[in-house]
């Protein structure tokens, strides 16, 4: 019983968070954009270093507006650079089940590996993984969860970068579906025309990163099927960072006005502030691109930002440099890859990836699956959520009525 209520009870302080930046959040779509933009790119880098490869978020980025990286981080960029696109475009899982879970397994396969297709799941499965979390989609972080550890089962862990991406989908989609949040799907044609790296929009409502929330303070093994509790304590964390930083760039944000509006005469200033708003990094090149200026006019520009405190030098150098915005830069400097300390924790290139393993009943299955077994681990979720669903149903209802 002990259990059942602190699980209980840190799903409702996670839910209450994420609540509370899912409002701020619906209040301030350029402030939403932004935040996706930054997270997104976190969460991509994130992921692949819980899989034990080296990367580091500032090589990916790199890469993504340059097409050059490290030659060492190659791989893992590449890895990312598929998983970016999905975060920021998660399909819909709830409607077209089999098409959003093909794409997320897509993008989730390691480079330059095929996949074993005696691992591969049935179409007629992928909608289970779905209806697994629909019962709770009021509950949008444990919809989510529920999703992942449905697909972590039936896969037998093949991968977990796809839980995490089954995760994130599930729970955006649930906040859709309840009505928390806008539909901000746009046309694929539309967003295959601007997807560009850096360029994709973020056409997402997800509010939990899993990966960040796992590496943001030290190392935390993802477990879907056992580490429910874990899982919360490090995103309410996380989502309590959020809140703090939701400030710094909402103040960036009015600075970046407060400098367009200073503009004078023919100034190509406010332009420039008008495409960072929605590409947090730059290069000259970029800008003269966009803008359709001279080098010179680029760097003039990049540089009244700078002096004003608006951007950031990422790369340290004076050729083939790169300005972010002073926050995303400073998010960057901080996210270490596989191989890098985080908080007292070392993690090694095969460090994740051994200990997943290794989780007990997260070891892959070896035999066939037992759908009791799944049916089990669902029930001990429910069991754990007893008598917090009336809590959240009753404070939804109260709610709309306010509304």
């Amino acid at each position: 019983m002990g259990y059942q209520m602190d699980v209980g009870s840190l799903l409702l302080s996670a839910e209450t968070h994420a609540a509370r930046v899912e409002g701020i959040l619906l209040a301030d779509p350029a402030l939403a954009a932004l935040w996706r933009m930054e997270t997104s790119l976190l969460e991509a880098a994130a992921s692949v270093g819980l899989e034990g490869e080296r990367i580091s978020t500032q090589g990916m980025v790199l890469r993504l507006t340059s097409g050059t990286a490290v030659e060492e981080d190659a791989r893992a960029v590449e890895m990312a650079l598929k998983l970016l696109v999905v975060i920021r475009r998660p399909g819909d899982p709830f409607g077209a089940p089999i098409a959003a879970l093909r794409r997320i397994e897509a993008a989730a396969a390691p480079i330059g590996q095929t996949r074993d297709e005696g691992d591969r799941l049935e179409d007629a499965e992928l909608p289970l993984v779905v209806e697994a979390s629909r019962t709770w989609s009021h509950v949008p972080i444990l919809a989510g969860w529920r999703a992942a550890a449905s697909y972590a089962f039936r896969s037998r862990r093949n991968s977990p970068v796809a839980e995490r991406l089954i995760f994130m989908a599930v729970e955006g989609a649930a906040r859709h579906l309840q009505g928390l949040s806008p539909d901000k799907r746009a046309s694929r044609d539309e967003l295959d025309e601007r997807a560009g790296g850096l360029l994709m929009p973020a056409a997402a409502v997800w509010i939990v990163p899993p990966s960040v929330s796992l590496t943001r303070t030290g190392f935390r093994v993802w477990s879907p099927m056992t580490g429910l509790a874990t899982f919360l304590e490090a995103a309410t964390r996380s989502l309590s960072h959020d809140l703090g930083h939701l400030g710094t760039l909402r103040h960036e944000l009015a600075r970046l006005s407060a400098m367009a509006s200073s503009a004078h005469g023919r100034s190509r200033l406010g332009d420039l502030i008008a495409y960072l708003k929605a590409q947090p990094v730059v290069s000259s090149a970029m800008v003269m691109d966009h803008l359709g200026v001279t080098r010179r006019t680029a760097l003039t520009l990049i540089g009244e930002l700078v002096d004003g405190g608006c951007l950031s030098n990422l790369t340290a150098r004076s050729t083939s440099r790169f300005w972010a915005l002073p926050s995303l830069a400073a998010r960057m400097g901080h996210a270490g890859g596989a191989g890098a300390v985080r908080g007292d924790v070392f993690v090694s290139r095969k460090g994740p990836r051994e200990r997943l393993k290794q989780i007990g009943a997260l070891e892959r299955i070896k035999g066939g699956r037992d759908e009791g077994q799944l049916d089990r681990i669902m029930a001990d979720f429910d069991a754990a959520m007893s008598g917090l669903d009336d809590v959240v149903r009753r404070a939804g209802g109260r709610e709309r009525k306010d509304e």
